[in-house]
């Protein structure tokens, strides 16, 4: 069954990456949350999206370069108007809205192997379980390495289709496939474009023994035909409205 996964948390109506919007993931029941993490310059594991804080807070700072200290003194609330003085989290604070059954797809940012291990490090001393944590990295490196390291948790490989000049576009199933193998990896997380997403394309990933996850789908119709593929997650803004509607379509 697809599961729905609130993208930044359930950032359409929450501030991105903030604990506001994982708990407002958590209270409205979607299937699990997302988010991205990067380490600060004094070693702290936080969640946010960009490497630099200018479009979230108006400040620019480079959070690899600055204390959390420092960034805490920035106001994140981003766009939302119902929301002030929100602050960057830390990745561990945000465990706190993952509950039983719910899984998170964590995204490094950076291709630095120090953030493998301050993930793994949060992860256990928070005790949490290796079914509920998926890495997912846009890094073939990071991708690899996790799995070495940690070939007990789940690790997807983020990527999007690519077309070039004569029209070809990539990845093919079996290019994937090929590619995911060669990682490790235990499936893909791959830019929604249903140009190239078929039934067919999403069987055979499956059949060679990967899952398949989608970002970023905010249209109902959208995700529909993703659950009608059997794609294994699908990653949205709006994660428990699509839930709700697609499951109230069901019962219809």
């Amino acid at each position: 069954m697809t599961e729905f996964i609130s993208h930044r948390g359930e950032s359409m109506d929450a501030p991105e990456n903030t604990l506001e919007a994982f708990a407002l993931a958590q209270m409205r029941n979607s299937d699990g949350m997302e988010c991205d993490i990067h380490l600060t310059a004094d070693n702290v594991l936080v969640t946010a999206h960009d490497s630099n804080t200018l479009r979230v807070s108006k400040m620019d700072m480079v959070i690899e370069r600055s204390t959390f200290d420092e960034l805490q003194k920035l106001d994140v609330s981003y766009n939302k108007a119902a929301y002030k003085n929100v602050r960057i989290p830390r990745f561990a604070d945000t465990l706190r809205c993952l509950t039983p059954g719910r899984k998170y797809y964590v995204e490094i940012k950076e291709n630095d192997e120090r953030v493998i291990h301050a993930l793994a490090s949060e992860l256990e001393k928070a005790n949490v379980s290796a079914e509920q944590i998926v890495m997912i990295s846009f890094h073939a490196d990071i991708v690899k390495r996790y799995k070495e390291l940690y070939p007990e948790r789940q690790a997807l490989y983020l990527l999007g289709f690519t077309v070039d000049q004569n029209g070809s576009w990539s990845p093919s199933a079996d290019q994937l496939i090929e590619k995911l193998a060669e990682l490790g990896a235990d499936g893909a997380d791959i830019g929604c474009n249903l140009d190239f997403i078929t039934a067919e394309y999403v069987q055979k990933v499956h059949a060679a023994g990967y899952k398949l996850a989608v970002w970023t789908v905010d249209d109902p119709v959208v995700a529909g035909y993703c659950v009608k593929y059997n794609i294994d997650a699908v990653t949205s803004n709006r994660a428990a409205f699509l839930r709700g509607t697609l499951l109230e379509q069901v019962e219809k």
